[in-house]
């Protein structure tokens, strides 16, 4: 049988007021929940974005499509359109007032509530909605997440992933990446690096996944982590404890060994934390006991140092970084020091 390469989806027109009643239903039929893609961004600048929207619907202008996917219980995630029908929403509950309005501008000012006959209107006022059905490989669904936020505001990998492998796995990369050292990684000491595409948990997958000796790895990162994301998306508890041990006991042994600071260029002054060393160490670190390391420990830190002036390390540095040459060069350039320590 070949690959499924065309969605298994039906159109269907909803007015606004079914999309805001099957919302708020309990449980929702249509999920909203800011977790599964990202967070309503209309109002961080007032409301006016979401106020000239509501002005658009009154004056009906043709709205682009909504995408929904089917789950397994039958109810209908939100994939690409939960900024307008969560503004639909706020606004019919009377959280905010109209402002900033070019053409109706006698409704300047107004809730919902305030709209007189106009408020029938807007109930009534319906938007093209393609639903996925749940028969669609989670692949493409993911084809059409990223589709769907080009030319927009992108969403990142990890947030596709989110919304498309949810499961055990899942919500261990959201418990760990909300850890301190994670949440404030390469953030420097201004912490000025703003995170919100999910990277504290892409971090923690990477580790995850970059435990093999990456034979199956075709230097696209992003792909890689989406297979691991896939085959292991329901994981057993058993197997959840094993990772989530075996995450805090390698971030340990790293802490320990470079004082509480560990990933970062020890040639430089002022350097931050990289994911390079950081998917180095731990995946060289987390074979040893945290007794020899501490007895190693100095040794292992000038070994380190030894590695960041090293000129064949250095030059996997640039370009390519994660080449699967470049990845394995470094592991062998490391794992070569590391061996004196017994020698």
């Amino acid at each position: 049988m070949s690959e499924q390469k065309t969605f298994n989806l039906y159109p269907i027109d909803y007015p606004f007021e079914t999309l805001v009643q099957r919302s708020t239903s309990k449980p929702p039929k249509l999920i909203l929940n800011p977790e599964f893609q990202r967070k309503y961004k209309w109002d961080k600048e007032g409301n006016e974005r979401a106020s000239k929207f509501i002005e658009s619907c009154l004056m009906r202008i043709p709205l682009p499509a909504c995408y929904f996917a089917e789950n397994d219980k039958g109810y209908h995630e939100v994939i690409d359109g939960v900024q307008r029908i969560t503004t639909i929403k706020n606004f019919f509950n009377d959280e905010f007032r109209l402002e900033g309005l070019s053409i109706m501008i006698e409704l300047e000012g107004k809730l919902f509530s305030e709209l007189g006959e106009l408020k029938n209107e807007l109930e009534n006022t319906t938007i093209r909605c393609i639903i996925l059905r749940k028969e669609n490989p989670k692949e493409l669904i993911q084809e059409i997440f990223a589709r769907l936020n080009q030319g927009a505001v992108e969403l990142t990998a990890q947030e596709i992933r989110h919304a498309i492998y949810p499961g055990s796995l899942d919500n261990l990369l959201i418990e760990l990446g909300d850890l301190e050292f994670i949440k404030n990684f390469g953030k420097g000491e201004a912490g000025l690096k703003v995170k919100d595409g999910r990277e504290n948990e892409e971090m923690i997958l990477r580790f995850f996944a970059f435990q093999t000796d990456l034979s199956d790895y075709d230097d696209k990162l992003s792909k890689y982590l989406d297979k691991f994301s896939l085959i292991n998306q329901k994981l057993e508890p058993e197997n959840i404890d094993a990772l989530r041990n075996l995450f805090n006991e390698t971030l340990e042994k790293c802490m320990v060994v470079f004082d509480g600071n560990p990933f970062i260029d020890l040639t430089k002054q002022k350097a931050k934390q990289s994911l390079v060393y950081y998917d180095l160490m731990m995946w060289s670190l987390k074979d040893y006991s945290l007794e020899n390391l501490i007895e190693n420990k100095t040794r292992i830190k000038s070994l380190f140092e030894e590695l960041c002036n090293d000129i064949n390390f250095t030059k996997t540095l640039s370009g390519g970084l994660q080449q699967k040459s470049s990845i394995n060069r470094r592991r062998n350039i490391w794992k070569e020091k590391l061996s004196t320590l017994n020698g």
